[in-house]
């Protein structure tokens, strides 16, 4: 799977995750890519919606079996994501077990 189309179709799951430590910046990012702005009662949530909706109008698979990933290959993908630097900065403390249950959800 090519990695910007893997990372399409994993960044509204992530985003689902990652929302519970939203500061603000969900809104910021929905006011840059919304064509309208985001209303008073904005939620997190909101941004997943919209992320899910710029996909499918790019024509991004909406999920990871769409391009063939089998859940027998998460363990070892789940190994790769937990050596990469953004686990180190990303905005919730994130464990194996957390980048396990983010694939099976992206399936």
């Amino acid at each position: 799977v090519p990695h910007g189309v893997a990372n399409a179709i994993l960044l509204p799951t992530v985003m689902a995750f990652n929302s519970l430590a939203d500061t603000g910046k969900y809104k910021n990012i929905y006011n840059y890519v919304a064509l309208n702005p985001a209303s008073e009662y904005f939620e997190p949530q909101d941004l997943v919606e919209l992320l899910k909706e710029l996909n499918a109008d790019l024509g991004i698979p909406a999920s990871l079996a769409d391009v063939g990933v089998k859940s027998d290959k998460f363990d070892v993908m789940s190994d790769d994501a937990m050596k990469s630097g953004n686990i180190a900065v990303n905005p919730r403390t994130t464990t194996k077990k957390d980048i396990l249950a983010l694939y099976q959800q992206a399936l």
